[in-house]
């Protein structure tokens, strides 16, 4: 195999300015968020399986353009091509087994759509490599005449099909989403729909690069700072998250009040003790779910620390207490059902004090803290002693 290595020396500058700064941001990102073992087992893997097929698209680009015009090296560039275009089919799809699980958190749910990936990859890499071997002019890459056959029609069906499922996802299910989520969600979606306008109008996939790069890093910033203010265990904001809520309310002074309730759970200790702290987990995550069920999407929910929950709720000053002796009993109630279900061998049981926050400066949020603290174990240690009252009873 006899090339011209000066045109592969020509190429070489155009191959590296489009390709190899994408190249190295996404080695960096994979290296680093795979590590990240705290991080739910299946985002983490489906991000870096995404992470992989962008870097083996760019990495197969980068050898067609550094092919080019090369005599000889025919086959070779058709081979790169190919891979390119499947590898940018899978990371579609990933894109959206990744956002379907950030909205649904279901694995058995995102499993589907795994599969559905396999599936449609295999079948197109059946394709390929079929005329490939039969060098058909279904695929043939060099002279673009899948310009003007099917292949560019089944590669628009293929490769737009899940984005636009996914799209359907975000549009469908924005309830369940907060702002900042959404917001990357589209940003996502939108550059690699780019990156597929870039490669089927205009047979430049390596112009899409950097937006592609851009969205990644992105995505992968929004994961970490969500990693850092998201208590993993209940997937409730964590105790930084509510002071810089605390801090940006406290200092807004808009005059607006919120209600916030210090949330404690009975007999955490003993669920410990008795049945192991797996079980002790388990409840702490049922009680972040009860909680986050009966609040509103505006509300804000936090594992304060232990078995400490805080929530944060907007509210009229003139029917503060009325709103949250509502919603207090709307969570006891599904606390009840719960219970009632025996799907676990505890019961889960809370004690609480709440006060409202005025957002006029006049209010030290630290103080308020401490008087709900102290409203909340008072009403803990009343819960204890009727508890005991009826125990006696009993007897």
């Amino acid at each position: 195999m006899n090339w011209d290595t000066s045109i592969i020396y020509n190429n070489l500058p155009l191959a590296l300015n489009a390709t190899f700064g994408s190249i190295l941001i996404i080695i960096l990102i994979l290296v680093t968020y795979i590590r990240l073992y705290s991080i739910d087992l299946f985002r983490r893997n489906t991000f870096c399986i995404l992470l992989a097929c962008c870097l083996a698209a760019i990495i197969s680009d980068f050898g067609f353009l550094l092919l080019k015009d090369v005599p000889g090296a025919d086959s070779l560039r058709r081979v790169c091509d190919s891979l390119h275009y499947l590898f940018q089919i899978l990371s579609c799809y990933y894109v959206m087994v990744f956002i379907d699980y950030m909205i649904f958190k279901r694995i058995y749910r995102s499993g589907k759509a795994l599969r559905a990936t396999y599936i449609v990859a295999g079948i197109y890499a059946f394709i390929l490599l079929v005329s490939y071997i039969l060098e058909s002019s279904y695929v043939d890459l060099i002279n673009n005449v899948f310009y003007y056959n099917g292949h560019l029609y089944l590669r628009i069906i293929l490769g737009c099909a899940p984005l636009l499922f996914a799209i359907g996802d975000v549009f469908l299910h924005r309830d369940l989403l907060r702002k900042s989520q959404i917001i990357m969600f589209f940003a996502l979606l939108t550059l690699f729909i780019l990156d597929l306008i870039f490669d089927f109008l205009l047979d430049a996939a390596y112009l899409a690069w950097p937006c592609v790069t851009a969205v990644l890093l992105y995505a992968y910033f929004f994961i970490v700072q969500s990693h850092v203010s998201i208590d993993p265990l209940t997937e409730a904001g964590n105790r930084l998250s509510f002071n810089e809520f605390a801090d940006k309310i406290s200092r807004a002074a808009t005059g607006e009040s919120w209600a916030i309730v210090m949330i404690d759970m009975d007999h955490f200790k003993q669920i410990n003790d008795t049945l192991g702290h797996q079980e002790g987990d388990n409840a702490l995550g049922y009680m972040a779910e009860i909680i986050k069920s009966c609040i509103r999407k505006n509300d804000f929910v936090a594992r304060y620390g232990g078995d400490e929950f805080v929530l944060a709720t907007q509210v009229e000053k003139a029917t503060a207490e009325h709103d949250i002796l509502k919603l207090m009993n709307e969570i006891q109630i599904v606390i009840n059902i719960f219970n009632e279900r025996e799907v676990c061998p505890f019961k889960l049981e809370i004690s609480y004090g709440y006060d409202v926050y005025t957002a006029d400066g006049t209010q030290s949020f630290v103080s308020l803290l401490n008087h709900i603290d102290t409203l909340m174990y008072k009403n803990k240690n009343e819960r204890r002693r009727f508890s005991d009252r009826k125990q006696e009873a009993k007897r």
